[in-house]
């Protein structure tokens, strides 16, 4: 080839790099004045939006694309907790095994078409019989049939001898009701496997979040390695309901794998909504540079309960003397002040959280009388024969073999680090060998999955829910799993009785349930198969640089959450009531709806294509310049 035809071949290469830079994906211009920063539920790069497996999935894939039926907000009266949100009213209960529930008629997918009862009857009923491996699959254990009375009403049937109404209430609020027509295709072929988020990140063509067909406030514009962004749906059915759309036009997720970076994020305004754990949050709050729920400790609202879990299947753990001794030996107010500053409340020894309060049996807790005394601990570890025999400073099991407990918390979760180093230094002061270790998060997990591990401090299951059967059926009767619950492998038939027995009590019976309830803290209290120590606090607080209309305990609208799985505690309802600090600047006019113009290239994606291509150039050049050579060797 003579070099005018290479200089040619090199000329269209480099146009071709000029045409493709300005197309690849880049981030779009997005308004600041418009925009909710948040950050606190997202630890990976946020590339999954797959709602049969939301607990897998980008946070707000359930709640902002796919809504459910209801909101369940705890810190509201028990009365007014449930609140419509697809669905037009309360459920209607017509007997103790049916259930009718209305669809609003203004609801309606992104394409126009209606939010029907096909819709929830395919969710509720079609989804978990043929993908089995669904969030809210076990449904299909109990629910027999969801009639489709009209378009907008279904009727739920209920197996009588295996009803779980403890589990039905808390999927109204948690089971995103699907488009049909969508995702029937889907099912259809696929099943199980739409679970396998490694397969699925995305169930949608070409595996594209922006392609999904969705209900909910907001869709996916962007989405990055560390952050991704939201689009406001401006014709989203709900404004004809609640008669506003939600104030930010943009929501902008960030993924920041340090609490401190994030806590510096926060002072400088570069973060608006945070539920990290943030150091020193008090002292921001005290200092007016950001908001919390309480203006004073607790500063933050309960969110569920931390357990110290015991493995049961290990000796001594399976004896419920030495369990009672540890919690005994726990000075958890210390780890309140020091690994808190202040900012969570000690649980009761039972687990049960604040919303529960008209269940907690608060005799038998008197009765019992659990409180920290380490004196107490000694005592119960000497009658039952854990002593020092050797001599060594560190007591023995009652067979005379060695006795070391050792606490696990992944490594970089600095309040439970902080915690797990003060339970260790509590149980060496009654002369148990102790120590705190910090596997990484996937060797935490491994441990707690395959049962290796002594004790470890966790909370994943132990949210508020309609009843206490959500905590008790995931604290002591699931399959053993970090993941599931039941870490510690507690076996008692009387108790797993006792809870299922629970998850089939009437909603409305309220005495039949706190009677059960009853008999279940007494087992615990008798037992203490696994020690609940203090309630994690939601960790919420604001900057309100940008945004105002924060809940507030003067103004308790809603929980302030993003986390996975709890928009539907309130964090909607922030969403609707947040309103900008300032008048945005005034935009131009923007000739379509498609996202504006980008802010600047992506130079780690533009500097790869232009390696590649450049590359491509030399091998091209080369190529064309060897060639001549070897067609004149073959001549030769």
């Amino acid at each position: 080839m003579n070099k005018g035809k290479i200089s040619l071949a090199i000329a269209i290469l480099l146009i071709a790099i000029i045409v493709a830079v300005p197309v690849l994906a880049q981030p779009p211009n997005i308004p600041r004045e418009q925009t909710l920063i948040t950050g606190g539920a997202w630890w990976e790069p946020p590339k999954k939006f797959n709602p049969l497996n939301y607990g897998g999935s980008v946070s707000g894939t359930n709640g902002l694309i796919y809504e459910p039926l209801y909101l369940w907000i705890p810190i509201k009266p028990e009365n007014e907790r449930f609140q419509p949100w697809l669905a037009a009213a309360l459920p209607n209960w017509i007997s103790p095994t049916e259930v009718e529930i209305k669809i609003r008629p203004e609801a309606k997918w992104w394409d126009g078409s209606p939010v029907t009862a096909d819709d929830v009857r395919f969710t509720f009923y079609d989804v978990p019989r043929k993908v089995t491996s669904a969030a809210w699959a076990g449904v299909r254990n109990y629910i027999t049939d969801v009639v489709v009375v009209d378009s907008k009403t279904v009727r739920f049937k209920f197996d009588p001898q295996n009803v779980n109404y403890g589990d039905f209430l808390y999927q109204l609020y948690s089971a995103p009701i699907l488009p049909k027509k969508y995702y029937e295709p889907y099912v259809n072929q696929y099943g199980n496997e739409l679970t396998d988020l490694g397969k699925w990140p995305v169930i949608a063509e070409n595996k594209d979040p922006t392609k999904l067909l969705g209900s909910g406030m907001y869709k996916v514009l962007y989405t990055g390695d560390d952050y991704f962004i939201l689009e406001r749906v401006d014709n989203w059915w709900g404004k004809d309901v609640f008669g506003k759309l939600p104030g930010p036009k943009y929501i902008k997720g960030v993924i920041v794998y340090s609490n401190q970076v994030a806590a510096n994020m926060l002072g400088a305004g570069e973060l608006d909504w945070s539920t990290f754990y943030i150091p020193g949050g008090p002292t921001m709050v005290q200092k007016g540079y950001v908001v919390s729920f309480y203006s004073k400790s607790p500063y933050y609202l309960s969110a569920n309960v931390a357990f110290l879990f015991l493995n049961t299947a290990k000796k001594p753990f399976n004896d419920p003397n030495f369990r009672k001794a540890l919690y005994y030996a726990i000075d958890i107010n210390k780890i309140i002040n020091s690994a808190y500053e202040g900012a969570v409340v000690a649980s009761n020894p039972v687990g049960l959280l604040p919303y529960w309060q008209q269940y907690l049996a608060t005799d038998l807790l008197n009765q019992y009388g659990y409180k920290y005394d380490p004196q107490k601990a000694k005592q119960i570890l000497d009658q039952a024969g854990y002593k020092d025999v050797n001599g060594d400073g560190w007591r023995e099991t009652p067979d005379g073999k060695p006795l070391k407990v050792t606490i696990i918390v992944p490594y970089g979760w600095t309040d439970w680090m902080f915690a797990a180093i003060s339970i260790a230094d509590d149980l060496k002061a009654v002369g148990i060998n102790a120590e705190a270790v910090f596997p990484d998060f996937g060797a935490y997990v491994e441990q707690i999955d395959k049962g290796t591990y002594d004790a470890a401090i966790n909370n994943f299951g132990s949210f508020a829910a309609p009843t206490p059967y959500q905590l008790y059926y995931w604290a002591y009767n699931a399959t053993p799993g970090i993941w599931t619950g039941n870490m510690g492998r507690y076996q008692n038939a009387k108790l797993q009785q006792l809870i299922t027995q629970l998850g089939k009590i009437p909603p409305d019976q309220t005495d039949k349930m706190k009677s059960v309830l009853r008999d279940i803290q007494q087992i615990l209290l008798d037992e203490m198969p696994a020690l609940p120590l203090w309630l994690n606090g939601y960790w919420f607080l604001a900057s309100q640089k940008y945004w105002t209309g924060w809940p507030n305990d003067n103004n308790p609208y809603a929980v302030p959450t993003n986390w996975n799985g709890q928009w539907q505690h309130g964090g909607l309802l922030v969403l609707l009531n947040l309103k900008p600090a300032t008048q945005p600047a005034q935009q131009q006019p923007q000739p379509t709806t498609q996202p504006t113009a980008p802010a600047g290239p992506d130079y780690t994606t533009i500097g790869i294509v232009i390696v590649v291509l450049v590359i491509i150039v030399i091998a091209v050049y080369m190529f064309l310049r060897k060639k001549p050579k070897k067609e004149e060797a073959g001549k030769k």
